[in-house]
């Protein structure tokens, strides 16, 4: 992977401290607006919920932490790994595969988890509810040829 500019691991850093002290993330917020999330209970005024996920790096072993909104249906929280429709995984989901736990910070709480990619049976559930509170993802699934992994997150 391409090494990213100092000003964006910069920030991307600067929201991860962000989303630890007050449980919320300016690009969140920019992602909500931009996903059309539509107004959903959990989104607490048109907002996702932010998480940091923290993996543990599959070459270096060292702890790599990412800001992602995260999704509730029927109890289970989740992620995606649309990297906005790339061809490839992001690197968050390629670390989970190697070493499935993992940390997240949620509402200003860390807590392990295990992380999981969704089943086929799973994520025909839970892929259309997503779509339907975030069209984005439509897109963003359109734009690649892999299939998009959802990762459920639950306590080990």
């Amino acid at each position: 992977m391409a090494r990213l500019p100092l000003t964006t691991r910069v920030v991307m850093k600067l929201d991860v401290v962000c989303v630890r002290w007050t449980g919320s993330s300016f690009f969140m917020w920019l992602f909500s607006r931009s996903a059309a999330l539509t107004e959903d209970p959990q989104f607490r005024g048109h907002h996702a919920k932010a998480l940091v996920l923290t993996t543990r790096g599959r070459r270096t072993g060292r702890s790599r932490s990412v800001v992602l909104p995260c999704f509730t249906f029927d109890g289970r929280t989740f992620v995606v790994g649309s990297k906005g429709g790339a061809s490839e995984d992001p690197d968050w989901v390629r670390n989970l595969r190697t070493a499935p736990s993992a940390t997240i910070c949620i509402d200003r709480r860390v807590r392990s988890v295990t992380a999981f990619l969704a089943s086929a049976e799973q994520r025909a559930l839970l892929w259309p509810r997503l779509i339907a509170v975030a069209p984005t993802y439509a897109a963003y699934q359109s734009a690649t040829p892999r299939e998009i992994p959802l990762v459920i997150l639950q306590d080990p």
